[in-house]
C-alpha cells in the first residue's frame, strides 16, 4: 500500500507559520507593555518624589518663584505620567488584539490538525481493510490448495 499523504499539508505548514508570527507579536506587544508600565511606574515615583519635595520646600519657606518653580515642575510630571499612562493603555490594547489573533491563528491550525488526524485514521483503515484482504485471500488460497492435495491423494 502506498505510503500516507496529507492533501493538507501546505495549509498546515501556513497555518503553523501563522501561529508562530502571532506568538511572536502577541510576546512582543506583552514586553510593550511591561516597559510602558514600568515608565508609568517611574513617572509616578517621580512625581511623589517632587511632592514631597515641594510640601519640605512650602514648609521650610519658600520664595514664591521657587514654589511657582516647582508648580511647574509638577505640572510637567503630572503630564508625563498622564502620557505614560496613555501609552500603557495603548499597550493593553494591543495586547488583547494580540492574544486574540493568536487564539484565532491557533484554532485555525487546530483545524488543520483535526483534518489531518482525520486523514490518517481513514488512512489506516484503508490499511487495515487491505491488510485484512491479503490474510483472507492468502487463507482462502491455502485452504483450496490444501483441498486439492487432499483430493489428489483420495482414489476415485
Amino acid at each position: 500500500m502506498k505510503a500516507f499523504h496529507f492533501t493538507l499539508e501546505a495549509v498546515g505548514t501556513v497555518r503553523q507559520r501563522q501561529e508562530q508570527k502571532a506568538m511572536e507579536r502577541y510576546a512582543q506587544s506583552l514586553v510593550l507593555r511591561q516597559r510602558a508600565l514600568e515608565a508609568l511606574q517611574a513617572a509616578e515615583r517621580a512625581l511623589n518624589a517632587c511632592w514631597q519635595e515641594w510640601r519640605a520646600r512650602l514648609a521650610g519657606g519658600c520664595t514664591a518663584a521657587e514654589a511657582a518653580q516647582a508648580y511647574a515642575y509638577q505640572r510637567s510630571l503630572i503630564q508625563r505620567r498622564d502620557e505614560c499612562a496613555q501609552t500603557l493603555q495603548t499597550a493593553e490594547r494591543r495586547v488583547n488584539a494580540a492574544l486574540q489573533g493568536m487564539l484565532v491563528a491557533r484554532q485555525e491550525r487546530e483545524v488543520v490538525d483535526k483534518c489531518y488526524d482525520r486523514q490518517k485514521a481513514r488512512y489506516r483503515r484503508e490499511q487495515a481493510r487491505g491488510d485484512q484482504k491479503f490474510l483472507d485471500d492468502l487463507a482462502g488460497r491455502r485452504g483450496s490448495s490444501i483441498l486439492a492435495w487432499r483430493s489428489a491423494e483420495t482414489p476415485l
